[in-house]
């Protein structure tokens, strides 16, 4: 029971109460003026009678206003679940549709992976091929590089075994007077032979 129909009870108590108290004065007949007429009736009890009538209008009119709101709600309740049968349904259908989207979208970037896998090994294969000639060429290179400084070192050593010939000779027929010079000299060629020779031996 709501406060309004407490409230309504509470007066109608109190209503009961006073004419309980005064029931003679509500059974007391009295002249009353209807307008065309005039009759001689209890105006306590027509008063009593006209409020119980209100009373019974009111719960009535309340008890219809009542049955209307649970109709009411009732089927607003079954248009709500309606409504709730068709939205699981769409988020289902949606799910489903994503869900068929993803695994196509997945399986087309397995097949992208697997074709850039692919790819990735292919120049990778490449590279090491396009590596393995760059190094041959380059021991080659490095081989006729190394043959060329020994040709060049082997020239280079003949060339200072023929001038040392050709200065011992001539040493041999200097004079005792140019001695010191020719110490010097052979000193100071003797140095420049080892520097060769430690450049042929860096070299070679």
């Amino acid at each position: 029971m709501n406060l309004r129909n407490l409230i309504v009870l509470v007066i109608l108590l109190l209503v009961a109460l006073l004419a309980g108290l005064n029931w003679q004065l509500f059974t007391a007949p009295s002249e009353i003026n209807l307008i065309f007429t005039r009759i001689s009736a209890p105006l306590g009890l027509i008063l009593l009678s006209v409020i119980a009538l209100l009373t019974l209008l009111y719960f009535v009119f309340l008890a219809v206003v009542e049955a209307g709101a649970m109709l009411e709600i009732r089927r607003h309740a079954r248009q709500l679940e309606q409504a709730r049968k068709l939205a699981d349904k769409a988020e289902a259908s949606r799910f489903a549709e994503l869900k068929n989207y993803l695994t196509g979208e997945l399986g087309g970037l397995r097949q992208e992976l697997a074709g850039l896998k692919e790819h990735v090994a292919t120049e990778v294969g490449e590279a090491r091929k396009a590596l393995s000639l760059e190094h041959d060429t380059l021991k080659s290179q490095h081989a006729e590089i190394s043959g060329r400084v020994d040709a060049r070192a082997d020239q280079l050593k003949a060339d200072l075994v023929a001038r040392l010939s050709h200065l011992e000779k001539e040493l041999s027929a200097s004079t005792e007077r140019s001695g010191n010079a020719l110490a010097a000299f052979l000193k100071e060629l003797e140095g420049r032979l080892a520097g060769l020779r430690n450049e042929d031996g860096r070299a070679g």
